[in-house]
């Protein structure tokens, strides 16, 4: 960011937005989203949860998702059990290997998953399959992003849809206007 500004290129963060930011920024709230991802999961009666998202590790988008489910979280009073967040890569393997390991564990199992995209979830809809787990009879899985092949799975994915094509228009104009000195 340093050399953009240095070197007076016009740029602009996607896929994010937050208060106070020192970047123009393009995209959505990650902690509301996730805030209200938690809380319709809340509304249907699910009190266990598990989260399978991608790495915090120098991610401040997935940092946000995290704290925004937490908070709705601790608004009820709730928590996820440490054993029931898992952090991997943003594919179906990692929420196949996510919702293995849970269901594995000793103790009392979530009634709900919470994926950090949809890739994840419907790594967690196969293995939910694999294990006879009834979706959404045992347990419910949301997803993000709201990918085209999330319609074609079986059973539907909860998701949340994120209108990528508008976040890369909008920001398409930002950039030229600032070329225009605008």
């Amino acid at each position: 960011f340093d050399a953009l500004r240095v070197w007076r290129v016009p740029y602009v963060v996607l896929y994010a937005w937050r208060e106070g930011s020192p970047h123009d920024c393009i995209g959505f709230d990650n902690h509301a989203a996730y805030r209200e991802i938690t809380e319709h999961l809340i509304g249907l009666g699910h009190r266990a949860f598990a989260v399978c998202l991608q790495s915090t590790h120098g991610n401040d988008r997935v940092q946000a998702r995290l704290a925004g489910i937490s908070a709705a979280l601790a608004r009820h009073g709730l928590a996820v059990r440490p054993e029931h967040l898992l952090e991997g890569e943003a594919t179906l393997d990692c929420g196949r290997r996510a919702l293995r390991s849970i269901w594995q564990q000793a103790g009392s199992r979530p009634s709900a998953i919470i994926c950090g995209n949809d890739h994840i979830a419907l790594g967690v809809l196969r293995e939910a399959e694999a294990l006879g787990i009834a979706v959404p009879g045992q347990l419910s899985v949301t997803g993000f992003d709201d990918l085209a092949i999330a319609s074609e799975a079986r059973p539907p994915l909860t998701t949340m849809h994120v209108d990528t094509r508008e976040i890369g228009v909008v920001a398409a104009r930002h950039l030229l206007d600032a070329l225009d000195g605008k």
